[in-house]
This record gives structure tokens, sequence and C-alpha cells, in this order.
């Protein structure tokens, strides 16, 4: 991660201002020391997203640049937010000072976050770049050019949302790309461009807590295009840079600022080259449009299905006026720059089953929008089965004149917990192709991975019908564990025996999936609560609430080893259950000396514990307590 310089309020280190920011209404200017900055960020509470808080302006070889304003970073990055309103990152070429502004006084706690320059460990005045061409007259620069900081190893993201986005793949791939501008300013040189991508990561990474830089490529005012986020440049990665609408989109920002501005034609072919590659991969036209799902917005609610251009700006998905004017009314020259690279294409809609994936798409060849298209369809790198794409699509011909409505496909492919992928690629008759889809499956899941910790135990859970997911294709690993979950899968695990009688919890409700397992779970002496008469079904639950579970279910068994955990209090009612973990090799703790029992379990976690149970032969070995103890209760 990149290293983040503290949040200061600016009166200590900005000359000219009177008082901290944390209080009151305060305008004036003020004047910072920017040797070693890349630039500066501003973070507040309150005040219209809107409006300009703030502008700030550089001195660069005893001369003042033009003011940058500062307003709210609105409808930029991740779902995920701190609370607090972020500017964008204020980049700045090299400059001695800097002069901040306050220009309204409805903002609070107004912090000042300086982006100090990263030691150069990739001198790029002096190391070639490492320049991909993934087709002939497209040259990428990778992102090992600019940086050496990897995204954080961060959890999964959800499908259908980006939230806690690590660079994860889409389910269905790329179906749309937005266009920005960083609103930084435009007179850089092309050697300040590394340092500048360096500073817009540090802000996204240690500003903001981002996985990443959110912008999947950046193009700077030279026409060259620079690999931004992590990841195989092939892979259907999502983004952090168009709030709500980040799982299925690319993202690609111009470097600079284009409110009225206008970018270089080189810049914008750079744009139309890029995008035309990149949606091309995924068999979406660059002149059309498509249905996605909004996870929110302002102009969407979460689980919406919004119609999006299939190459837009910022600005049509947020109240903003990214990307600028100048980038705005460019849109149609990118779009058609990208179509010449993209001459077959289509769209596909996959529904999820715990056995079966049923395809439903279209595909066209733009150079013969009336013949039939081919789709192969591979499952598990195996002989394909094709179909031919001639059925009806009512509307299609609205869209595309001339081309009928006999273009559709329909195809159900039976999977099973050995099902690790599903491609589908559209095929003309002359052999060119488009990638309509590159699904992977993990025991009939598309959001776990099989290199996570915890794919096996999710293994175990689908094997043993333990359970079927939250949803049609989905378990959600990071997803945090209630207390009813918990109890509904430690009933399952023991095959859902008949509970001796009800529990005294008066907060269960009466319909609730979960009461019969707690009353079971009662009976047996395995929770006693979290008072005498509430159990909490809603609550999640907590790592020391988990191991007290688990213990009482194997018998309370007494641990022949000491307490290996800094943080395991001797006297909590946690101790001697995860102490016993530790023993048994249930858990291997959070660290070395760490088992972080008030941390809450996720899914995830709860599959991997209740796999290791049940398969560790001293879990099992039971031996009476030797006297009746009085168990507390678990939180």
């Amino acid at each position: 991660m990149a290293a983040a310089a503290p949040a200061l309020t600016l009166a200590p280190r900005l000359t000219g201002l009177a008082g901290a920011l944390d209080s009151g209404p305060l305008l004036g200017s003020g004047h910072l020391d920017a040797s070693g900055l890349t630039g500066v960020a501003l973070s507040w509470f309150g005040a219209d997203p809107h409006e300009v808080v703030a502008t700030v302006r550089a001195r660069v070889d005893g001369a003042w640049l033009a003011p940058v304003d500062v307003r709210a970073d609105h409808g930029h990055g991740p779902e995920a937010s701190d609370g607090r309103t972020h500017s964008p990152a204020v980049l700045i070429p090299p400059a001695d000072r800097l002069e901040i502004t306050l220009t309204r006084s409805g903002a609070r706690d107004l912090r000042l976050h300086p982006l100090a320059a990263r030691p150069r460990t990739l001198d790029f005045a002096a190391v070639a770049p490492t320049i991909v061409e993934p087709i002939p007259g497209l040259q990428i620069i990778e992102r090992s050019s600019w940086t050496d900081v990897d995204r954080l190893g961060a959890p999964d993201c959800v499908i259908g949302s980006s939230l806690d986005a690590p660079g994860c793949r889409s389910d269905v791939g790329i179906r749309h790309a937005v266009v920005h501008h960083t609103v930084t300013p435009n007179g850089y040189s092309a050697s300040d461009v590394p340092a500048l991508l360096r500073g817009i990561q540090q802000h996204h990474m240690g500003v903001r807590g981002w996985y990443d830089i959110g912008y999947n490529f950046v193009v700077d005012r030279f026409g060259r295009i620079w690999q931004a986020r992590q990841a195989e440049l092939l892979e259907p990665v999502v983004g952090g840079h168009t709030l709500g609408l980040n799982a299925e989109s690319v993202g690609v920002a111009v470097l600079g600022t284009f409110t009225s501005a206008t970018p270089d034609p080189a810049v914008r072919d750079a744009i139309g080259r890029l995008l035309g590659w990149k949606l091309s991969l995924h068999g979406v036209d660059p002149m059309g449009h498509t249905l996605v799902r909004s996870s929110g917005g302002d102009y969407a609610e979460p689980g919406d299905m919004v119609d999006v251009r299939n190459i837009s700006g910022h600005r049509d998905h947020q109240q903003t006026s990214c990307p600028g004017n100048g980038i705005d009314n460019h849109l149609d020259e990118i779009r058609a720059t990208a179509a010449e690279l993209v001459p077959v294409y289509g769209h596909l809609s996959p529904r999820y089953a715990l056995d079966a994936v049923t395809l439903d798409g279209w595909a066209m060849d733009r150079f013969d929008p009336a013949g039939v298209v081919e789709v192969d369809v591979v499952v598990d790198g195996g002989a394909p089965v094709t179909l031919l794409a001639d059925g009806a699509v009512p509307g299609l011909d609205a869209d595309y004149p001339g081309a009928g409505d006999d273009h559709g496909f329909h195809h159900l492919v039976p999977i099973d917990l050995d099902t690790t992928s599903i491609v589908v690629t559209a095929r003309a008759g002359d052999g060119r192709t488009a990638g309509l889809m590159n699904l992977r499956l993990f025991a009939t899941f598309i959001d776990v991975e099989p290199d996570r910790f915890f794919a096996p135990g999710v293994r175990f859970l689908r094997e043993k019908e333990l359970t079927t997911g939250t949803g049609p294709g989905l378990f959600e690993p990071m997803d945090e564990v209630t207390r009813g979950q918990m109890a509904t899968f430690l009933h399952r695990f023991m095959d859902e025996p008949d509970p001796a009688d009800r529990s005294p919890f008066t907060d269960l409700d009466p319909d609730g999936f979960y009461v019969e397992a707690v009353d079971w779970l009662h009976g047996a002496g395995i929770t006693t609560g979290t008072t005498p008469t509430t159990f909490s079904p809603g609550e999640f639950v907590t790592r020391g609430q988990m191991a007290t579970f688990l213990w009482r279910l194997c018998g309370r068994i007494p641990p022949s080893e000491p307490n290996r955990f800094d943080d395991v209090p001797a006297t909590a009612y946690y101790a001697r259950p995860v102490t016993w973990l530790a023993e048994t090799g249930i858990t291997v703790g959070t660290g070395p000396t760490t088992f972080s029992p008030d941390r809450v379990v996720t899914r995830g976690e709860m599959a991997t514990f209740l796999h290791r149970l049940a398969t560790t032969a001293a879990a099992w070995t039971v031996t009476p307590p030797p006297s009746p103890v009085e168990i507390p209760v678990e939180g």
C-alpha cells in the first residue's frame, strides 16, 4: 500500500490561515511548502458536493499556475466509503509552493492530505518502460513501469458490485466503458507522468483506503496509454472509478482537466483504439448500449437495471462535470474509432442455478448484419457445442437497422461441483471472433476463487449439502455470519437432530429459519444465549463466540496445552475454547500470537472452521468435564 501522509489541519503547516479547520466558518488563503509533494487532497464533512470548497494553485519555476477548483470527487470510486467527502487528488508538476484558498464556509472538519512522491525505485528517465502491444498499433505501458506498489491482498469482491473491489473479475466480463478526466493541471511534462500516477495511487489507496488505483487505464496528454489498476490486461477486471457501475465496466481516465480544454487528436485516438481493443475482447459494440445492474448512484437505486451507452462519459451516470466538455463533445468520434476494431459483437445474460447455467444472448456481424453468427460454448476446455445465433430478438432491428430480429440463442449448460469454466465465443463466417463470456466457477459458485484459504471449506459445505449459497451462483464468502446463521450451520453439520424442547429465548422470530436450530443448540448445552432470555439471532458472531460454540459442540474437551494468544485473557469465557481450537489445529489464529476474538466471523471462515472440524479426529475424542461447570454467557 502506498504510504499515506497524515491528514493535517491546515493551520500548523499552512501559513496565512488562523485557527484550525475543524470548527466554524473559515475563509481565506494560505501557503504550503510543496517541496517533495506530488500533490494534495482535501476531505471534509458537509457542504454541497457540487460546490467549490477551495482552490489550489502551484508555484513552478517562480510562476504561479492557474488555480484548480476543489470540489467533491463525486461519483468516483468503489461503493465503500469512510463517510467523509473527499476531493480528487490535486496533482502538481514539481512545485516549491502551494496556495490554498478556502471559498465555502459549509465544510466542516476540513483536512489536508499531502501526497508525498514515493522514492523512485523505478527511474523512468533512466529505464525504458515495459510496453506491450496486444494488437498492431496499440501500445500499453505496463503498470510495473510506474509503480512497484501492489494492490492490497483484499477479500473477493461481491459479484454484482465493487464493494471491497480488489481487482477481481466480473462474472460476465466487461459490458461497457466509462471515460473520465483526473481534474489535474494540463501542463505536465512527459517525465512527470509516473510521479503523477503514483500520486493518484497514493490518494486512492493511502487517503481514500481503496485497494488500488481506481482507473483501469490512464491516457496522458501525449497519447500514451498506461495500465493503472493491477490485473492481467486480458481479464475483465472490476474497477473503482464510477460509483454504482464498476462491476461490469472498464474505466479510462485522461490525465488532466478538460472542463473547457480539448484533448489533442492523439489522445482521442488512443482512447478509441484502447476501448476498441478492450471491448472487442468481450463482444461489446462500441456504438451500442446495454442494460446493466446498478448498485446505486445519483440516477439509480441499488439493484436497478439501467440502460447505458457502451462508451459513455462519467457525467452520464452521476451529477458531475467529468470528463469535461472537451472530452464529452468528442465521445462520438471515440466510439467510431473503437468500432473499427469490433467487427463481431453481442450480449449474453447468464442465469445461475446449483445444477445449471442458462445462457441467453444474441450476436451480430457488423459487416453482415443480416447474416447468421455461430456461437461456440466450451465447458472446461472440452469440445465446443456450436449454436446458431438465428433466434428471435424482438426489437433488435430498432437499435441495429437492417439486422432483423433473428440473432438470438439459448442454451442450458449442466454443471456440477467439478465444473470450472464456461467460455462462449461468437464467430463470423470468415473466422472473426468475439468473446461473449469467460465464466469461472468453483463448487457451482461464481464468487469463490479456488486459491483462497476458504475454498476447500466451501466445497466441503456443498458436497455435504450444508449450504446452497446466498443466492443463485453466490456463496458470498466475505459476508459476516449472524448468530442465527451460525446456529443453522451447526444444526445441519450435525445432521439436523430434533430439539428436545423449546428454548427460553423470547427474541426468536417464530417463523425464523433458525428457530429449530437454536432450540437444539440450547437443549444440547451448546448455547446459553446472550442473556437467559435472549439469543440475539441477528447479531454477528465473533470469533470468540464461534470458538465457544465449536468447543461445546465437541464435548468441552479440556485443552492440554497453554494458551498461546496474547489477546485471549485467561479469564475470558472463550479462553479454553480458543486454546482447544489451536491445539487441535482448527485455528491458527490471525497472527502468530493473536486470535482476534472480537472480530466478526465471515462465511468463508465459517466454512473453513467446519471443514477442519469435520476432518480433525482429535476434535471428536470427547472427554467428559471433571465436574459440573457454570458456563458463562457467550458475549
